[in-house]
Protein backbone atom coordinates (compact mmCIF):
# COMPACT_ATOMS: atom_id res chain seq x y z
CA UNK A 1 0.00 0.00 0.00
CA UNK A 2 1.55 3.41 -1.28
CA UNK A 3 1.98 5.90 2.18
CA UNK A 4 -0.05 8.80 3.07
CA UNK A 5 2.32 11.43 2.31
CA UNK A 6 1.00 15.23 2.45
CA UNK A 7 4.15 17.07 2.19
CA UNK A 8 7.60 17.29 2.41
CA UNK A 9 10.74 18.96 4.39
CA UNK A 10 13.98 19.69 2.64
CA UNK A 11 17.31 20.36 4.60
CA UNK A 12 19.72 21.85 2.39
CA UNK A 13 23.13 23.42 2.84
CA UNK A 14 26.87 22.95 2.58
CA UNK A 15 28.92 21.17 5.13
CA UNK A 16 32.70 22.75 5.94
CA UNK A 17 35.08 20.32 7.38
CA UNK A 18 36.94 22.13 10.40
CA UNK A 19 39.16 19.58 11.09
CA UNK A 20 40.18 16.66 9.11
CA UNK A 21 37.73 14.05 7.92
CA UNK A 22 37.85 10.54 6.87
CA UNK A 23 35.03 8.48 5.37
CA UNK A 24 36.55 5.19 4.69
CA UNK A 25 36.18 3.61 1.27
CA UNK A 26 36.51 -0.16 -0.38
CA UNK A 27 39.42 -1.30 -2.40
CA UNK A 28 43.36 -1.47 -2.43
CA UNK A 29 45.35 1.84 -2.51
CA UNK A 30 48.85 1.33 -2.34
CA UNK A 31 49.44 4.63 -0.39
CA UNK A 32 47.63 3.81 2.47
CA UNK A 33 46.29 1.32 4.98
CA UNK A 34 42.39 3.30 4.97
CA UNK A 35 41.70 5.28 1.74
CA UNK A 36 38.64 7.54 0.90
CA UNK A 37 35.37 6.56 -0.08
CA UNK A 38 34.91 7.04 -3.79
CA UNK A 39 32.11 6.95 -6.15
CA UNK A 40 31.53 4.66 -9.61
CA UNK A 41 33.21 7.95 -11.27
CA UNK A 42 35.96 8.02 -8.99
CA UNK A 43 34.77 11.43 -6.96
CA UNK A 44 36.24 11.70 -3.27
CA UNK A 45 32.63 11.53 -1.33
CA UNK A 46 30.80 11.11 1.67
CA UNK A 47 27.85 7.97 1.04
CA UNK A 48 24.53 8.88 2.46
CA UNK A 49 24.54 6.34 4.81
CA UNK A 50 27.24 7.61 6.30
CA UNK A 51 25.46 10.96 6.83
CA UNK A 52 22.28 9.43 7.71
CA UNK A 53 23.96 7.05 10.13
CA UNK A 54 25.62 10.03 12.41
CA UNK A 55 22.56 12.41 11.86
CA UNK A 56 20.04 9.73 13.36
CA UNK A 57 22.34 9.13 16.16
CA UNK A 58 22.11 12.78 17.14
CA UNK A 59 18.54 12.81 16.62
CA UNK A 60 18.06 9.57 18.58
CA UNK A 61 19.80 11.30 21.56
CA UNK A 62 18.02 14.75 21.40
CA UNK A 63 14.20 13.07 21.07
CA UNK A 64 13.67 9.67 21.44
CA UNK A 65 13.74 6.52 19.99
CA UNK A 66 10.03 6.17 19.96
CA UNK A 67 9.62 9.44 17.33
CA UNK A 68 13.13 8.99 16.00
CA UNK A 69 11.87 5.44 14.73
CA UNK A 70 8.86 6.72 13.06
CA UNK A 71 10.78 9.09 10.95
CA UNK A 72 13.93 7.33 10.43
CA UNK A 73 12.36 3.64 10.04
CA UNK A 74 12.92 0.46 12.23
CA UNK A 75 13.79 -3.16 11.65
CA UNK A 76 12.49 -5.35 14.99
CA UNK A 77 12.14 -8.91 14.28
CA UNK A 78 9.10 -9.30 11.61
CA UNK A 79 8.15 -6.07 12.38
CA UNK A 80 9.27 -2.73 10.52
CA UNK A 81 8.70 0.29 8.82
CA UNK A 82 11.16 2.24 5.95
CA UNK A 83 12.72 5.19 6.66
CA UNK A 84 11.13 8.72 5.78
CA UNK A 85 14.25 10.26 5.41
CA UNK A 86 16.04 10.59 2.16
CA UNK A 87 19.65 12.02 2.56
CA UNK A 88 21.66 12.03 -0.49
CA UNK A 89 25.31 11.12 -1.41
CA UNK A 90 27.76 14.23 -0.82
CA UNK A 91 30.28 14.22 -3.60
CA UNK A 92 33.18 16.62 -2.59
CA UNK A 93 33.55 19.99 -4.36
CA UNK A 94 36.36 20.23 -6.37
CA UNK A 95 36.68 16.83 -6.20
CA UNK A 96 39.34 16.59 -9.06
CA UNK A 97 41.73 19.60 -7.09
CA UNK A 98 41.29 18.21 -3.67
CA UNK A 99 44.97 17.65 -1.82
CA UNK A 100 44.02 14.38 -0.09
CA UNK A 101 46.67 14.17 2.87
CA UNK A 102 48.40 10.76 4.83
CA UNK A 103 48.16 10.93 8.44
CA UNK A 104 49.96 8.32 10.15
CA UNK A 105 48.76 6.03 13.32
CA UNK A 106 50.93 4.55 15.48
CA UNK A 107 50.34 3.04 19.02
CA UNK A 108 52.99 3.61 22.12
CA UNK A 109 54.40 0.75 24.18
CA UNK A 110 53.88 1.44 28.00
CA UNK A 111 56.78 0.18 28.77
CA UNK A 112 59.35 1.31 26.43
CA UNK A 113 57.65 4.64 25.38
CA UNK A 114 58.18 3.91 21.77
CA UNK A 115 55.96 2.77 19.23
CA UNK A 116 54.47 -0.54 19.44
CA UNK A 117 54.94 -3.75 17.75
CA UNK A 118 52.51 -4.34 15.43
CA UNK A 119 50.71 -0.96 15.87
CA UNK A 120 51.04 0.93 12.76
CA UNK A 121 48.77 2.13 10.12
CA UNK A 122 47.96 5.34 8.24
CA UNK A 123 45.07 6.61 6.46
CA UNK A 124 44.19 9.32 4.01
CA UNK A 125 41.96 12.62 5.08
CA UNK A 126 40.69 15.72 3.07
CA UNK A 127 41.65 18.87 4.98
CA UNK A 128 40.13 21.34 6.63
CA UNK A 129 38.20 23.70 4.95
CA UNK A 130 36.54 20.61 2.65
CA UNK A 131 33.28 21.24 1.46
CA UNK A 132 30.66 19.05 0.79
CA UNK A 133 26.79 19.58 -0.46
CA UNK A 134 23.98 18.44 2.29
CA UNK A 135 20.23 18.03 1.32
CA UNK A 136 18.21 15.70 3.54
CA UNK A 137 14.44 15.24 2.58
CA UNK A 138 11.89 13.82 5.13
CA UNK A 139 8.32 12.76 3.60
CA UNK A 140 5.29 14.43 5.88
CA UNK A 141 2.27 12.32 6.69
CA UNK A 142 0.09 13.55 9.46
CA UNK A 143 -0.13 17.38 11.29
CA UNK A 144 1.16 16.82 14.72
CA UNK A 145 4.43 14.19 13.17
CA UNK A 146 4.88 17.15 10.77
CA UNK A 147 5.39 19.52 14.08
CA UNK A 148 7.33 17.39 16.16
CA UNK A 149 9.76 16.72 12.67
CA UNK A 150 9.94 20.43 12.04
CA UNK A 151 11.35 20.93 15.60
CA UNK A 152 14.04 17.87 14.86
CA UNK A 153 14.63 19.86 11.34
CA UNK A 154 15.26 23.05 12.80
CA UNK A 155 16.91 21.57 16.16
CA UNK A 156 19.11 19.28 13.70
CA UNK A 157 20.38 22.22 11.72
CA UNK A 158 21.03 24.60 14.56
CA UNK A 159 23.43 21.56 15.95
CA UNK A 160 25.07 21.37 12.10
CA UNK A 161 25.98 24.90 12.23
CA UNK A 162 27.05 25.37 15.86
CA UNK A 163 29.32 22.16 15.15
CA UNK A 164 27.66 18.95 17.06
CA UNK A 165 27.53 16.43 14.88
CA UNK A 166 30.85 14.63 13.64
CA UNK A 167 31.24 12.87 10.17
CA UNK A 168 32.98 9.85 9.55
CA UNK A 169 36.19 8.21 11.78
CA UNK A 170 38.34 8.59 14.02
CA UNK A 171 35.91 11.07 15.16
CA UNK A 172 36.70 11.23 18.68
CA UNK A 173 40.82 11.74 17.85
CA UNK A 174 40.97 14.62 15.77
CA UNK A 175 39.33 14.62 12.70
CA UNK A 176 35.14 15.07 11.61
CA UNK A 177 33.95 18.43 12.88
CA UNK A 178 31.96 20.13 10.79
CA UNK A 179 30.13 22.98 10.30
CA UNK A 180 27.02 23.56 8.06
CA UNK A 181 27.48 27.10 6.63
CA UNK A 182 24.48 29.48 8.16
CA UNK A 183 22.74 30.31 4.84
CA UNK A 184 21.07 26.42 5.07
CA UNK A 185 17.66 26.34 4.65
CA UNK A 186 14.65 24.63 5.17
CA UNK A 187 11.80 24.77 2.89
CA UNK A 188 8.65 22.41 2.22
CA UNK A 189 6.75 20.43 -0.31
CA UNK A 190 2.63 20.71 0.53
CA UNK A 191 0.75 18.05 -1.24
CA UNK A 192 -2.88 18.15 0.14
CA UNK A 193 -3.72 21.54 -0.40
CA UNK A 194 -4.64 23.38 -3.45
CA UNK A 195 -2.61 26.66 -2.26
CA UNK A 196 0.16 24.29 -1.49
CA UNK A 197 0.65 22.07 -4.50
CA UNK A 198 0.41 25.64 -6.64
CA UNK A 199 3.36 27.02 -4.57
CA UNK A 200 5.40 23.57 -4.95
CA UNK A 201 5.27 23.97 -8.62
CA UNK A 202 5.81 27.61 -8.25
CA UNK A 203 8.68 26.44 -6.24
CA UNK A 204 10.04 23.63 -7.69
CA UNK A 205 12.27 21.19 -6.47
CA UNK A 206 13.72 22.83 -3.18
CA UNK A 207 10.33 24.02 -2.03
CA UNK A 208 9.09 27.08 -0.33
CA UNK A 209 10.97 28.67 2.21
CA UNK A 210 9.40 27.83 6.09
CA UNK A 211 9.44 31.29 8.33
CA UNK A 212 12.08 31.44 11.02
CA UNK A 213 8.98 32.42 13.37
CA UNK A 214 7.43 28.78 12.51
CA UNK A 215 10.44 26.87 13.41
CA UNK A 216 10.89 28.70 16.56
CA UNK A 217 7.75 27.83 17.40
CA UNK A 218 8.14 24.04 17.18
CA UNK A 219 11.19 24.43 18.87
CA UNK A 220 9.67 26.12 21.75
CA UNK A 221 6.74 23.39 21.82
CA UNK A 222 9.28 20.51 21.37
CA UNK A 223 12.65 21.21 22.78
CA UNK A 224 15.40 18.94 22.11
CA UNK A 225 16.89 17.06 25.54
CA UNK A 226 20.19 18.29 25.66
CA UNK A 227 22.55 15.54 26.72
CA UNK A 228 25.15 16.09 29.33
CA UNK A 229 28.73 17.23 28.27
CA UNK A 230 31.89 19.40 28.94
CA UNK A 231 33.70 21.37 26.74
CA UNK A 232 37.27 22.38 27.24
CA UNK A 233 39.20 25.16 25.60
CA UNK A 234 42.96 25.35 26.71
CA UNK A 235 45.01 28.50 26.19
CA UNK A 236 48.52 27.77 25.58
CA UNK A 237 52.28 27.97 23.86
CA UNK A 238 55.17 26.48 23.40
CA UNK A 239 58.31 27.30 25.30
CA UNK A 240 60.51 26.09 22.60
CA UNK A 241 60.85 24.51 19.65
CA UNK A 242 57.43 22.35 18.78
CA UNK A 243 56.25 20.16 16.15
CA UNK A 244 54.66 16.72 14.80
CA UNK A 245 57.13 15.04 13.08
CA UNK A 246 56.19 14.41 9.21
CA UNK A 247 55.72 10.83 7.76
CA UNK A 248 58.25 11.85 5.10
CA UNK A 249 61.68 12.93 4.93
CA UNK A 250 62.97 16.18 3.30
CA UNK A 251 66.34 16.71 0.68
CA UNK A 252 67.83 19.42 2.79
CA UNK A 253 66.51 18.05 6.20
CA UNK A 254 65.93 14.92 6.98
CA UNK A 255 63.10 15.01 9.67
CA UNK A 256 60.39 17.84 9.02
CA UNK A 257 57.12 18.80 10.76
CA UNK A 258 53.38 18.09 10.04
CA UNK A 259 51.39 20.52 7.83
CA UNK A 260 47.77 20.35 6.89
CA UNK A 261 45.80 22.17 4.70
CA UNK A 262 43.41 25.18 5.74
CA UNK A 263 41.33 26.49 3.54
CA UNK A 264 43.47 26.08 0.58
CA UNK A 265 46.27 26.86 2.35
CA UNK A 266 49.18 24.87 5.01
CA UNK A 267 49.76 25.16 8.85
CA UNK A 268 51.39 23.49 11.29
CA UNK A 269 49.34 20.66 12.73
CA UNK A 270 49.28 18.93 16.44
CA UNK A 271 46.44 15.82 15.84
CA UNK A 272 44.36 15.06 18.19
CA UNK A 273 45.10 11.74 18.20
CA UNK A 274 48.42 12.85 19.39
CA UNK A 275 47.19 14.73 21.87
CA UNK A 276 44.75 12.44 23.15
CA UNK A 277 47.02 9.75 23.15
CA UNK A 278 49.63 11.79 25.78
CA UNK A 279 46.72 12.45 27.94
CA UNK A 280 45.41 8.46 27.90
CA UNK A 281 48.92 7.75 28.97
CA UNK A 282 49.07 9.92 31.91
CA UNK A 283 45.76 8.84 33.08
CA UNK A 284 46.47 5.04 33.00
CA UNK A 285 49.97 6.19 34.74
CA UNK A 286 47.31 7.92 37.43
CA UNK A 287 45.17 4.50 37.16
CA UNK A 288 47.48 1.67 37.46
CA UNK A 289 49.91 3.73 40.10
CA UNK A 290 46.62 3.64 42.25
CA UNK A 291 45.59 -0.10 41.84
CA UNK A 292 49.18 -1.14 41.88
CA UNK A 293 48.30 -2.59 38.27
CA UNK A 294 51.59 -3.88 36.36
CA UNK A 295 52.00 -3.98 33.07
CA UNK A 296 51.44 -7.19 31.23
CA UNK A 297 54.33 -10.30 30.58
CA UNK A 298 52.62 -11.58 27.67
CA UNK A 299 55.13 -11.86 25.00
CA UNK A 300 52.91 -11.78 21.80
CA UNK A 301 53.34 -7.83 20.88
CA UNK A 302 50.14 -7.06 20.21
CA UNK A 303 48.62 -8.79 22.49
CA UNK A 304 50.67 -7.12 25.35
CA UNK A 305 49.45 -3.54 23.98
CA UNK A 306 45.82 -4.41 23.94
CA UNK A 307 46.31 -5.89 27.33
CA UNK A 308 48.33 -3.07 28.88
CA UNK A 309 45.42 -0.43 27.64
CA UNK A 310 42.76 -2.33 29.46
CA UNK A 311 42.60 -0.39 32.61
CA UNK A 312 39.27 0.62 34.90
CA UNK A 313 38.02 3.83 34.14
CA UNK A 314 40.38 4.65 30.89
CA UNK A 315 38.44 1.90 29.22
CA UNK A 316 34.98 3.64 29.52
CA UNK A 317 36.47 7.23 29.40
CA UNK A 318 38.99 6.69 26.47
CA UNK A 319 37.68 4.54 24.40
CA UNK A 320 37.47 0.23 24.33
CA UNK A 321 38.76 -2.20 21.71
CA UNK A 322 36.38 -4.68 20.09
CA UNK A 323 35.60 -7.55 22.56
CA UNK A 324 33.97 -10.79 22.26
CA UNK A 325 31.33 -11.90 24.08
CA UNK A 326 33.78 -13.97 26.52
CA UNK A 327 35.77 -11.13 26.93
CA UNK A 328 32.63 -8.79 27.87
CA UNK A 329 30.67 -11.34 30.19
CA UNK A 330 34.33 -11.61 32.46
CA UNK A 331 35.10 -7.38 32.66
CA UNK A 332 36.04 -6.25 36.20
CA UNK A 333 36.68 -2.72 35.32
CA UNK A 334 32.67 -1.93 36.24
CA UNK A 335 31.44 -1.29 32.72
CA UNK A 336 28.05 -2.65 32.51
CA UNK A 337 26.58 -4.01 29.06
CA UNK A 338 22.88 -2.87 30.49
CA UNK A 339 24.67 1.12 30.68
CA UNK A 340 26.43 3.01 27.74
CA UNK A 341 28.08 0.28 25.08
CA UNK A 342 31.85 0.46 25.41
CA UNK A 343 33.63 1.19 22.14
CA UNK A 344 33.69 4.83 20.95
CA UNK A 345 35.52 7.05 23.74
CA UNK A 346 33.46 9.98 25.33
CA UNK A 347 36.38 12.00 25.15
CA UNK A 348 37.05 13.68 21.64
CA UNK A 349 40.02 16.26 21.52
CA UNK A 350 40.46 17.89 17.81
CA UNK A 351 43.42 18.42 15.59
CA UNK A 352 44.78 21.94 16.44
CA UNK A 353 46.33 24.37 14.48
CA UNK A 354 49.12 26.98 14.47
CA UNK A 355 47.40 30.38 13.75
CA UNK A 356 49.72 31.35 11.04
CA UNK A 357 48.90 30.39 7.22
CA UNK A 358 51.21 29.37 4.84
CA UNK A 359 50.56 29.40 0.89
CA UNK A 360 51.81 25.80 -0.58
CA UNK A 361 54.31 27.25 -3.41
CA UNK A 362 56.08 28.40 -0.60
CA UNK A 363 56.58 25.03 1.47
CA UNK A 364 57.19 23.92 -1.62
CA UNK A 365 60.29 25.49 -2.02
CA UNK A 366 61.14 24.71 1.71
CA UNK A 367 60.53 20.77 0.80
CA UNK A 368 62.36 21.21 -2.44
CA UNK A 369 65.54 22.74 -1.52
CA UNK A 370 68.96 20.53 -2.00
CA UNK A 371 71.30 22.54 0.13
CA UNK A 372 71.29 24.23 3.14
CA UNK A 373 71.62 27.60 1.75
CA UNK A 374 68.87 27.02 -0.30
CA UNK A 375 66.30 25.72 2.54
CA UNK A 376 67.44 28.99 4.54
CA UNK A 377 66.79 31.32 1.13
CA UNK A 378 62.99 29.35 1.09
CA UNK A 379 62.13 29.62 4.87
CA UNK A 380 63.30 33.86 4.52
CA UNK A 381 61.00 33.97 1.27
CA UNK A 382 58.22 32.04 3.47
CA UNK A 383 58.68 34.59 6.38
CA UNK A 384 59.86 31.82 8.54
CA UNK A 385 62.49 33.44 9.85
CA UNK A 386 62.42 31.80 13.20
CA UNK A 387 62.07 28.68 11.97
CA UNK A 388 65.62 26.73 12.35
CA UNK A 389 67.53 23.56 10.72
CA UNK A 390 69.28 21.55 13.73
CA UNK A 391 72.31 19.30 13.37
CA UNK A 392 71.73 15.88 16.17
CA UNK A 393 74.35 13.39 16.08
CA UNK A 394 74.40 10.36 18.23
CA UNK A 395 77.49 10.18 20.25
CA UNK A 396 79.77 7.07 20.41
CA UNK A 397 80.27 5.25 23.51
CA UNK A 398 83.53 4.00 23.43
CA UNK A 399 85.17 7.07 21.52
CA UNK A 400 83.23 9.76 23.03
CA UNK A 401 82.91 10.96 19.34
CA UNK A 402 79.83 11.48 17.15
CA UNK A 403 78.30 7.79 15.60
CA UNK A 404 79.42 6.97 12.29
CA UNK A 405 75.98 7.40 10.14
CA UNK A 406 74.21 8.98 13.38
CA UNK A 407 73.87 12.35 11.46
CA UNK A 408 70.70 13.69 11.12
CA UNK A 409 68.90 17.13 10.75
CA UNK A 410 65.55 18.48 11.68
CA UNK A 411 63.72 21.44 10.64
CA UNK A 412 62.48 23.21 14.02
CA UNK A 413 59.57 25.42 14.28
CA UNK A 414 60.60 28.51 16.86
CA UNK A 415 57.61 31.01 18.39
CA UNK A 416 54.83 29.84 16.71
CA UNK A 417 51.25 31.00 18.18
CA UNK A 418 49.08 28.54 18.14
CA UNK A 419 44.96 28.16 18.58
CA UNK A 420 43.34 26.85 21.60
CA UNK A 421 43.11 23.19 22.30
CA UNK A 422 39.33 21.77 22.27
CA UNK A 423 38.17 19.25 24.51
CA UNK A 424 34.71 17.47 24.37
CA UNK A 425 33.57 15.02 26.20
CA UNK A 426 30.56 13.37 26.22
CA UNK A 427 29.23 12.50 29.55
CA UNK A 428 26.19 10.18 28.27
CA UNK A 429 29.11 7.67 26.86
CA UNK A 430 29.64 7.24 30.47
CA UNK A 431 27.79 5.69 33.48
CA UNK A 432 26.41 7.68 36.01
CA UNK A 433 28.15 6.43 38.94
CA UNK A 434 31.42 7.13 37.14
CA UNK A 435 31.26 10.32 35.35
CA UNK A 436 32.18 12.50 38.05
CA UNK A 437 35.10 9.80 38.78
CA UNK A 438 36.15 9.79 35.01
CA UNK A 439 36.71 14.09 35.04
CA UNK A 440 37.99 14.07 38.09
CA UNK A 441 40.79 11.86 36.29
CA UNK A 442 40.82 14.21 33.53
CA UNK A 443 41.62 17.10 36.00
CA UNK A 444 44.30 15.75 37.83
CA UNK A 445 45.65 15.25 33.96
CA UNK A 446 45.15 18.97 33.05
CA UNK A 447 46.33 19.89 36.05
CA UNK A 448 49.64 17.61 35.07
CA UNK A 449 49.74 19.67 31.94
CA UNK A 450 49.68 23.42 33.03
CA UNK A 451 52.10 22.04 35.60
CA UNK A 452 54.48 21.44 32.71
CA UNK A 453 54.90 17.77 33.59
CA UNK A 454 53.18 16.21 30.15
CA UNK A 455 54.75 17.36 27.22
CA UNK A 456 53.15 16.66 23.82
CA UNK A 457 54.29 16.75 20.11
CA UNK A 458 57.31 14.92 18.62
CA UNK A 459 61.03 14.50 20.44
CA UNK A 460 59.76 15.04 24.04
CA UNK A 461 62.60 13.28 25.81
CA UNK A 462 65.00 15.42 23.82
CA UNK A 463 63.97 18.70 24.65
CA UNK A 464 60.95 19.69 22.70
CA UNK A 465 57.31 19.54 23.64
CA UNK A 466 57.01 21.37 26.80
CA UNK A 467 54.18 23.65 27.15
CA UNK A 468 53.18 26.71 29.57
CA UNK A 469 48.99 26.49 29.64
CA UNK A 470 47.21 29.78 30.54
CA UNK A 471 44.20 29.43 30.70
CA UNK A 472 41.73 26.58 30.80
CA UNK A 473 37.50 26.88 30.29
CA UNK A 474 35.00 24.66 31.01
CA UNK A 475 31.26 25.17 29.69
CA UNK A 476 28.97 22.72 31.32
CA UNK A 477 25.98 21.68 29.30
CA UNK A 478 23.15 19.30 30.45
CA UNK A 479 25.30 18.36 33.59
CA UNK A 480 24.11 18.80 36.83
CA UNK A 481 25.73 17.91 40.92
CA UNK A 482 29.77 18.37 40.78
CA UNK A 483 29.85 18.95 37.20
CA UNK A 484 27.17 21.55 36.98
CA UNK A 485 29.88 23.68 38.93
CA UNK A 486 32.58 23.38 36.64
CA UNK A 487 31.23 26.24 33.98
CA UNK A 488 33.72 28.63 33.51
CA UNK A 489 37.06 29.43 33.82
CA UNK A 490 38.83 27.05 36.03
CA UNK A 491 42.51 27.76 35.72
CA UNK A 492 44.56 30.76 34.75
CA UNK A 493 47.70 32.15 35.26
CA UNK A 494 49.05 28.87 36.78
CA UNK A 495 46.53 29.15 39.65
CA UNK A 496 43.13 27.12 39.71
CA UNK A 497 40.27 29.65 40.28
CA UNK A 498 37.73 29.50 43.29
CA UNK A 499 34.78 28.37 40.99
CA UNK A 500 36.65 24.30 41.21
CA UNK A 501 36.36 25.18 45.28
CA UNK A 502 33.24 23.45 46.20
CA UNK A 503 33.06 21.32 43.24
CA UNK A 504 36.45 20.12 43.47
CA UNK A 505 35.28 18.53 47.55
CA UNK A 506 32.05 17.19 45.62
CA UNK A 507 34.56 15.66 43.13
CA UNK A 508 37.14 14.46 45.70
CA UNK A 509 34.50 12.46 47.60
CA UNK A 510 33.69 10.59 44.16
CA UNK A 511 37.21 9.89 43.15
CA UNK A 512 37.82 8.62 46.43
CA UNK A 513 34.89 6.15 46.42
CA UNK A 514 35.51 5.19 42.60
CA UNK A 515 39.13 4.34 44.23
CA UNK A 516 37.92 2.15 46.76
CA UNK A 517 35.69 0.51 44.43
CA UNK A 518 38.37 -0.50 42.29
CA UNK A 519 40.52 -1.52 44.74
CA UNK A 520 38.20 -4.14 46.15
CA UNK A 521 37.11 -5.45 42.86
CA UNK A 522 41.10 -5.76 41.57
CA UNK A 523 41.21 -7.83 45.42
CA UNK A 524 38.16 -9.98 44.63
CA UNK A 525 39.61 -10.90 41.12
Amino acid sequence: MARDVTGRLILRGTLVARTPLHVGGLGDDVDTDLPLARDGASRLYTPGTSLAGALRQWCEERFGVPLVDRIWGFQEDDRGDASHVFVEDAVIEGSDSVEVEIRDGVGIDRGTGAAAEHIKYDRAVLPRGTKLPLRLTIEIGQLHVRNQTLAMFAALRDALVAGEVRLGAAKTRGLGRVNLQPNATISEQVFNTRAGILATLKAGREGAPIPVNELEEALQKHPPYEPPRLEITIDWEPLGPFMVKAGFDGIAVDMLPLMSGVDGKLALVLPGSSVKGALRSQAERIVRTLLERELSTETDPKRKFLLDVDLPLINEFFGLRGLSADDSMNRTDGISTNGPLPGLSALCVDDCYAVRRLNSDHWQRVLAAEKDQDLRAALDGASLKHWQEAYHVAIDRWTGGAAESFLYTMLEPHWVEWEPLRLTIDLARIANNHRSPAVSLLLLVLRDLAAGRLPLGFATHRGMGSVNVSKIRVAAKGTDGPLKGLDGIIYENGQPMEILAQSRADLNQHWQAWIASALKKVGAA
